[in-house]
């Protein structure tokens, strides 16, 4: 049987285990350090949060903790769990789980947004202080490329292949089968429209992909092979996207006015906005710096509500047109979403290191909190629209989504 990357289980292992050697020593050791007047600090990666908890930002605080410390470390923990059991001659069922876990930290755990968090947070620092990059600073660089050459090495689907199914059946041979068809390819285009997969009678596991005909198609059960509850469509998608958009939007908004620093030296104190730090950079000459943080920071947390308020409005309206271009807006959403937390990690490190009472300091601002709060609902609101239902216009099931 071949898979689509070779000797992926074996590259796969070795990765992992080199990330997990290196999450301990990014943990552990100083990002960077900081010296001005004689005077010296440095932060790691907890001490940046709990510079935050000190100053009252603690869900802020908790949230840079998830990403950066908890998801990263359950990602590839969990991923090591499955390499090490994959090899088995019957694959336990439970990896089945594991898997979709993975899955579903690997969207949170945002090491390589937090590493240019801390890359313009030096470049901001420069200019008040003489800055040294720490041991901790290269490891969360080697953990960047160690997690992204796991993602690009892995193959899913030969986990699959190898997995028990529920019950502990031993996996039939699926290759070639409409069985092992990708949800994505379940829809097939014919001289009268489309005809969907609930045409046909079949139901996609959004865990392993695993196409299957129940017995009941309005009743489908759970997945064969993972034991997850199949479903034809995810139950209040519509509503819940809406909902969680909305309230995106209202955070958007102080988190735009809103100071998210606030710098106090010995003369005055001044709270910095998202749009003045983005002035700021521009006018000192860092240009790049500034294109990325506006991108990062304005740009994509409006662009994702307003296209998925865009995806909403024409599943409603049971549009047909471009039915495949939204598709990929979609994941183009899914994809871009998380960078939107470049700035709470330019502020937790900010702050983290300028603490030169009284000469100087540096404290979050109000508006840190309601950023990453249109953050993470843009990213729950992502993952709660189900992008099966752009399929359903004109699908005589009768799927209402008003």
């Amino acid at each position: 049987m071949a898979f689509n990357k070779p000797d992926s289980l074996n590259r796969t292992m070795a990765l992992t285990f080199a990330a997990a050697i290196v999450l301990i020593i990014a943990n552990v050791t100083p990002l960077m350090g900081l010296s001005v007047s004689g005077r010296q600090a440095s932060t790691t990666i907890i001490g940046g949060a709990w510079q935050m908890w000190l100053q009252g930002q603690l869900i802020t605080a908790m949230l840079v903790v998830f990403c950066t410390v908890v998801s990263p470390a359950v990602y590839i923990g969990i991923m090591c769990i499955i390499l090490l059991f994959v090899w088995r001659t019957q694959v336990p069922w439970w990896v089945s789980t594991l898997l979709r876990w993975s899955e579903w930290n690997q969207s949170w755990a945002m090491v390589e947004v937090m590493m240019l968090g801390i890359l313009v947070s030096l470049i901001k620092i420069g200019d008040l202080a003489t800055v040294i990059p720490g041991v901790g600073m290269f490891a969360a660089g080697a953990l960047v490329v160690l997690i992204a050459a796991m993602t690009v090495s892995f193959d899913p689907h030969e986990v699959w292949q190898r997995v028990e199914w529920v019950g502990n059946e031993i996996p039939p041979d699926l290759s070639g089968s409409q069985s092992t068809a990708s949800s994505d390819r379940a829809s097939i285009h014919i001289h009268t429209g489309m005809l969907t997969g609930i045409n046909l009678g079949l139901v996609s596991c959004e865990s392993c992909g695993l196409l299957t005909t129940p017995l009941d198609i309005n009743e489908p059960g759970y997945c064969p092979r993972c034991g997850e509850e199949l479903s034809l469509r995810r139950y209040d998608s519509i509503q819940r996207t809406w909902a969680l958009i909305i309230a995106a939007v209202i955070c958007y908004v102080p988190a735009n006015l809103l100071p998210v620093m606030v710098t106090t030296t010995l003369i005055a104190s001044e709270g910095t906005t998202i749009m003045s730090g983005v002035v700021w950079f521009y006018m000192t000459g860092s240009w790049p710096l500034a294109l990325i943080v506006l991108i990062a920071s304005v740009v994509i947390p409006l662009a994702k509500i307003i296209a998925l308020a865009y995806l909403l409005i024409t599943v409603q309206r049971r549009s047909i047109k471009g039915q495949h271009d939204r598709l990929r807006l979609y994941k183009l959403i899914e994809f871009v979403g998380r960078w939107s937390m470049l700035d709470v990690f330019v502020v937790t490190f900010t702050a983290a290191l300028i603490q030169m009472q009284p000469l100087m300091s540096i404290k979050p601002g109000a508006g840190v909190l309601f950023f990453a709060s249109v953050v993470v609902l843009s990213m729950i609101a992502a993952r709660s629209f189900d992008p099966r239902v752009i399929w359903d216009s004109g699908n005589e099931q009768g799927v209402q989504y008003d």
